[in-house]
């Protein structure tokens, strides 16, 4: 449960929030990508056709293509003879013809001669040229989120290219211990995961990650390393030395390269975060520890990036019966990791019991929130869970 940090010095998770989303103002920068790998991107500017759909008139039905004009008089009193063409549909039509007549309003005379008894009106029946679109005119409006039907349409207006709106993130795992992925560790050492997770969590949804190297657990150089970042990303998340520990150096990096915003929120998982503000970028200090990282990436990360525009969809609730009491923790946001699990028509909440590693974040398919200051659950009640599977 909450750890060593003086809980007189920590701010709730909704004041962390609101300083987050009031200290900083982003415009996405943008870039070019084809239609066809778009799907997920919100546009930039507004997208334009590049050819007139269709580029000529079309039968809109099987059936008699005439001229309009030789109709004029026709009536079951004084049928008229005119002259017609068989066409299907989606076929241009003959040049000079101007509607398109079903086989069952007129009768057959003789070869491209036919007898109708009624008048018929200009573009009966015929799909007008660029009644889909002309070229130049506007398809797509900015802001737009792309689906796979958009892909499709853009790329039936002759659309190859888009300019879609651009995030990047650098991500910076700190620590001595640390060692990357494709090295086994020592003992004492600990293999770099966090980046990996939270980068694949953050490309989900489109936004560019940028991996640094592992920084040694030295101020000066993990400040040196989020400036860099920070000249080259909108945002920054260093991973490890924000406990409040001799070696956790994060704080005083960001101090010495910008300014802190905060260093502890009353929540648990995620106690140990900080944030802060270099070049006007926000640097995120995210604990060390997994499922920490996580909680804190979904509670205080994703809220800025939904505000930038990023298009984050709504996770995904079950609710369901909690198999256990789960007691108050006063000024604290707690998070239980938990398993959830279907029979006889009824979902039952089981609480995983917190635990360092790794194992307890693979059991667990949902988050249960318990706010502070609330009242804690009871066995039995109906809860809301957010799944994470």
């Amino acid at each position: 449960m909450p750890g060593s940090f003086n809980t007189d010095i920590l701010i709730s998770m909704k004041e962390a929030q609101k300083i987050i989303l009031s200290s900083f103002h982003h415009t996405p920068q943008t870039r070019i990508i084809p239609v066809k790998d778009a799907k997920g991107y919100i546009l930039a500017e507004p997208v334009f056709s590049q050819r007139t759909i269709p580029p000529l008139p079309l039968a809109g039905i099987d059936g008699i293509a005439i001229r309009s004009k030789e109709t004029k008089g026709a009536s079951e009193k004084c049928p008229l003879q005119i002259d017609g063409i068989k066409v299907n549909v989606g076929l241009p039509m003959p040049e000079g013809y101007d509607a398109v007549v079903p086989d069952k309003e007129i009768q057959v005379k003789g070869p491209d001669h036919w007898v109708i008894s009624s008048v018929v009106f200009p573009h009966y029946n015929v799909i007008k040229k660029g009644s889909d679109a002309m070229k130049g005119q506007m398809v797509i409006q900015k802001d737009q989120y792309i689906i796979p039907y958009d892909i499709a349409t853009l790329s039936h207006f002759g659309v190859r290219n888009v300019k879609v709106k651009k995030w990047k993130i650098g991500l910076i795992a700190t620590g001595d211990e640390i060692v990357p992925l494709k090295k086994d560790p020592l003992p004492g050492q600990i293999t770099d995961t966090n980046t990996i997770m939270i980068s694949e969590y953050i490309r989900e949804y489109k936004v560019l990650t940028e991996l640094y190297p592992i920084t040694p657990d030295d101020p000066d150089l993990i400040a040196k390393q989020i400036t860099s970042a920070c000249e080259n990303c909108d945002m920054v998340l260093v991973f490890g030395g924000s406990s409040g520990g001799s070696k956790d150096y994060t704080v005083k990096a960001i101090e010495k390269s910008g300014s802190v915003l905060f260093h502890g929120v009353a929540m648990f998982p995620g106690t140990s975060v900080s944030c802060g503000s270099v070049k006007d970028t926000p640097v995120f200090g995210m604990p060390g520890q997994a499922i920490a990282s996580l909680i804190t990436f979904f509670n205080l990360v994703f809220p800025m990036l939904k505000s930038w525009g990023v298009p984050i969809p709504a996770k995904k609730h079950v609710i369901g019966e909690i198999t256990e009491d789960i007691n108050p923790c006063n000024q604290f946001d707690i998070f239980h990791l938990v398993s959830t699990r279907y029979s006889d028509g009824k979902i039952s909440i089981f609480p995983l019991e917190w635990a360092f590693g790794h194992m307890t974040g693979m059991a667990a398919d949902g988050i249960l929130h318990l706010p502070r200051w609330s009242n804690g659950f009871r066995k039995g009640e109906r809860v809301q869970v957010i799944l994470i599977r």
